[in-house]
């Protein structure tokens, strides 16, 4: 009885340990190298790359579509403010023409339509 009874609580505990909000919207796992956040049901992962930035969006594990978003990416570092507009680039890819140097704090604003924005901030 008292092996089954600390069985039961092992496993409860177990589960317990799993994050329901990570599982319900899918990996929360780089897929392009980038940084992974989690913001309204969304998926956003920012990448750097050596002529800007690619930001890719998921909706519960699958590609949610760009070609309808707005947004625009905002680098704080080293002492000044940069400020970019984010383009769609296919798929659920948004891109804009920005370096975020080490060190830099930054804050993304993604929208669609007359929605309200999704605002994700970075650290890097």
């Amino acid at each position: 009885m008292k092996k089954s009874l600390l069985i039961a609580l092992g496993l409860a505990f177990s589960l317990s340990a799993v994050s329901p909000v990570a599982l319900s919207h899918g990996s929360t796992e780089p897929e392009h190298g980038g940084v992974v956040k989690v913001e309204h049901e969304l998926v956003f992962e920012l990448v750097r790359e050596s002529d800007g930035v690619s930001l890719y969006i998921k909706d519960h594990g699958e590609a949610f579509a760009t070609d309808d978003l707005t947004g625009s990416v905002i680098v704080l570092g080293a002492g000044k403010k940069e400020e970019s507009v984010l383009s769609p680039a296919g798929g659920n890819k948004m891109t804009a023409p920005v370096v975020i140097e080490d060190g830099a704090k930054v804050l993304l604003r993604v929208q669609s339509g007359d929605h309200h924005a999704v605002t994700v901030r970075y650290s890097f």
